[in-house]
């Protein structure tokens, strides 16, 4: 038998605590993860595994990443029986889903429409939304952006002790507008989801996860997936708020977010005359006006 050395015994020590600290961070990010679970889910499917997953109904199914590469039929039968169990309403794929959910591709990186500009009358200011400038005036550097004279600042997650207080509260709601409009009108169609995403997007600015919001792709094509399937696009976003609140109230978040080397001001739209979200690769990026 082999004895080892003072010297070797300490550097298999030492290698084995790094392994060990290597384990315990790899856990801590899957746990993170799978915590905001809802902030990356996609499809309706996705964010029924996600309420599973929330509700310990979960047990039986792949990890989320495996689950999401796999087709919407065969991610409809394996969350069949656990939905079934605790009486989610789970409509199964329809054929003419893929002439609905057509109008929403590509999801990822889908621009926002530009808003409507109205000539103003003789003798009053232009609104808003004709002085918000294009991202063809504006420079973005990193964690910083600046339109003419105005700066706006990278927002990524922030901590439970610097939100408002009372925002994680059951009565806090994410009250986004209901669409009552044709399926086959356009234009209705993108003035409601333009108001519709800046609500999603500073609600969830407001409980301090402003760093994982879904792009105006994922959100648009959200929108027709749950028309397809006949279900209340707003009351699925309310279910979602309800759980991010809850995750938000006993999970750590990470204050620190680096955007895409590749980013550009090209990939940024305004949403609001204080307020752009930059999309690229997937990824979403909000920057506040520096008063913000």
């Amino acid at each position: 038998m082999k004895i080892m050395t003072q010297d070797v015994l300490q550097h298999v020590v030492k290698k084995m605590a790094r392994y060990s600290l290597l384990g315990v961070a790899l856990l801590a990010a899957q746990s993170s993860a799978q915590s905001f679970c809802f902030a990356s889910a996609g499809s309706y499917y996705e964010q029924v595994y996600c309420e599973l997953q929330a509700r310990g109904e979960a047990k039986t199914l792949p990890p989320f990443y495996q689950f999401k590469r796999n087709d919407a039929t065969t991610q409809a039968l394996l969350l069949k029986r656990p939905a079934a169990r605790i009486g989610i309403d789970l409509p199964m794929p329809k054929a003419a889903a893929k002439k609905m959910t057509a109008k929403a591709a590509p999801q990822q990186e889908r621009k926002l429409p530009a808003p409507a500009v109205q000539k103003p009358q003789p003798g009053t200011s232009p609104s808003p939304a004709a002085k918000t400038p294009t991202s063809s005036a504006c420079q973005l550097n990193g964690n910083a952006m600046r339109c003419g004279d105005q700066q706006f600042t990278l927002m990524g997650n922030r901590r439970n002790q610097r939100l408002a207080e009372g925002v994680l509260e059951a009565e806090n709601k994410m009250a986004l507008p209901v669409y009552h409009g044709s399926t086959s009108d356009q234009a209705a169609i993108d003035a409601y989801l333009i108001r519709a995403y800046r609500q999603y997007i500073e609600k969830m600015h407001e409980i301090g996860l402003g760093g994982v919001t879904m792009t105006y792709g994922k959100f648009y094509f959200l929108f027709f997936d749950l028309q397809e399937k006949g279900l209340d696009f707003s009351q699925r976003f309310e279910t979602m708020y309800g759980f991010l609140k809850k995750d938000k109230a006993t999970m750590g978040v990470s204050e620190t977010l680096t955007p895409d080397s590749q980013l550009k001001a090209e990939d940024c739209d305004p949403l609001a005359g204080h307020m752009w979200v930059c999309s690229r690769a997937g990824r979403n990026y909000l920057y506040l006006a520096e008063s913000e």
